[in-house]
Formats: C-alpha cells, sequence, structure tokens
C-alpha cells in the first residue's frame, strides 16, 4: 500500500508543479480558449492566452453553470492577450463572462466582453485590465455589470452600453466592495433604474469601498429610481464607509442633470 500511496504523491506534486505555458487560440475556438483556461489552472506558475488578432470567441453555454460564468472561474494567475478580439455571448441561457475567485490573478489585455446576462465580470481576486471593452451588457438577476469584492486596476478601458434594468437592491454599472483603481478609461451610455424610489441607482459607479479615479469621463449616462424618482439617481454614489478620491475627473451630459458632480456628502474626499 506504501508505495501506491508514494506514487499518487508523486504525480500529484508533478502536475501541482507544472511549467507555464503558452496557448495561442485559433479565431472562433471559443472550445479551445475554454480547454486553455482550464489546462492553465493545472500549473502554478503564471499562464498566458493569446487569442487571434481581430476575432470572435462565440459563448454559447456556461462553462461553469454553477458560478454561472461563460468561461472558468480563473483561479490561478493567467494573462489573457486579446489582440483586438472580442469574446460575445450568444445564448439564450443566462451568465457572466468573466470571474475571479479569491486565490485568482487575472490580467485582460486589449479584448473585448460583450452581451453578458447576469453581469460581465465579477472579481474577488486580483484583476488587472488593460484596454478592455465592457459593453451591450445587461444585468439581469443581478445589480451591477462590473462587481468587484477584490482588487481591480484598469487603465485605457471603456464600459460603455451596458443596462442593470429594475433593480430590487442599490444598484450601479461599476459595484465596489473593495480597491478599485481606474486611470484613462469612459463609462459611457449606460443606464441603471430601480423598481422603487428607495434603491440607490448609479449609472456609472457605486462605491462602498476604495476607488481611485485619474483621467476619467463619465458620458452620457442615464438612472432612474422608478417610478420616476431621480432624487436618488446619480451617476457616482459614495455610501457607507466608501472612501472616493478623484482627480481629472470629467461627468458630462449625463441624466439627471444633478448627476453631472461627484458625491457631495464627504468633499474632501474629492480633489
Amino acid at each position: 500500500m506504501l508505495p501506491r500511496l508514494l506514487c499518487f504523491a508523486v504525480l500529484a506534486t508533478a502536475s501541482a508543479s507544472a511549467p507555464a505555458a503558452t496557448f495561442t487560440i485559433r479565431d472562433h475556438d471559443t472550445a479551445g480558449l475554454v480547454a486553455a483556461i482550464r489546462s492553465a489552472e493545472g500549473t502554478l506558475e503564471p499562464d498566458r492566452i493569446e487569442l487571434a488578432p481581430g476575432g470572435l470567441y462565440i459563448v454559447r453555454d456556461a462553462a461553469d453553470s454553477r458560478q454561472q460564468l461563460g468561461l472558468p472561474l480563473i483561479r490561478s494567475a493567467i494573462t489573457i492577450v486579446g489582440n483586438g478580439a472580442e469574446i460575445r455571448r450568444y445564448s439564450d441561457e443566462e451568465f457572466a463572462l468573466v470571474g475571479v475567485a479569491h486565490s485568482g490573478k487575472l490580467a485582460l489585455e486589449n479584448v473585448g466582453l460583450a452581451e453578458a446576462a447576469r453581469g460581465a465580470i465579477i472579481n474577488r481576486g486580483v484583476l488587472h485590465i488593460d484596454k478592455v471593452r465592457v459593453t451591450d451588457s445587461l444585468a439581469d438577476g443581478t445589480n451591477a455589470i462590473v462587481v468587484n469584492y477584490g482588487t481591480l486596476r484598469g487603465w485605457d478601458s471603456e464600459i460603455s452600453h451596458n443596462a442593470v434594468l429594475s433593480a430590487k437592491r442599490d444598484a450601479g454599472i461599476v459595484l465596489n466592495f473593495g480597491r478599485m483603481e481606474l486611470s484613462r478609461s469612459r463609462l459611457a451610455g449606460n443606464t441603471v433604474t430601480g423598481r422603487r424610489s428607495s434603491v440607490l441607482t448609479a449609472s456609472a459607479l457605486l462605491n462602498l469601498g476604495d476607488i481611485s479615479l485619474r483621467d476619467v469621463t463619465i458620458e452620457g449616462n442615464s438612472s432612474l429610481a422608478e417610478p420616476d424618482d431621480t432624487s436618488t439617481a446619480h451617476a457616482v454614489v459614495n455610501v457607507g464607509n466608501g472612501s472616493l478620491h478623484g482627480e481629472r475627473v470629467t461627468l458630462v451630459d449625463n441624466w439627471p442633470e444633478e448627476a453631472n458632480r461627484l458625491p457631495t456628502a464627504d468633499p474632501d474626499a474629492i480633489n
């Protein structure tokens, strides 16, 4: 019995210590992308996944039905280099596209995420987004398009033309409970509505954590606490113990008109 147990231990160690890998995924090969993420989860070293330049990856089924995710939950360190490609949900099934677990570290570079349902991104680990476009997504049964519980850092990215409709709870296009930094990015053309006047609606950012904004444009978003109540509708909402710091933040053409300013509850937090 001992030799067999020893053999199993050796195999387990060999699998866990597999070297880092680079995966190159052909255009339209969504199954290959899913398989690459699952293979990358078997290594301790950071892995790299490269998508086809300008490629399209259609997600028709949830790869992780338990988490309701189109792609497998990220539990290790992975970089996905999009090369201008797009990952798009095309399904009657409702799921987000990207999820990062507490142990996960994901870097998304130059890629689009489109037409997700139940939001697009749920981060509980470390997520870096660089030249990422989150567009045309819905929050069906949830209260945000991008939810951050961990650490999220973004550069040169855009979150636009998404919608959270008839939210039962306080809702925002981006909902932050953790630490978030956004630079040289844009939130535009998004819509958030609530089901009752007591619901806070943030057409761009709802913050309960720590957010730092630099060179960020918040433009053309709309929010409404139904029925026809704009008293709790804003572009940016900072609540609870949330800390919000802004530098060169532009708010323009958001609706209602009073949404075109940063929160004033704690004016010393805004630079």
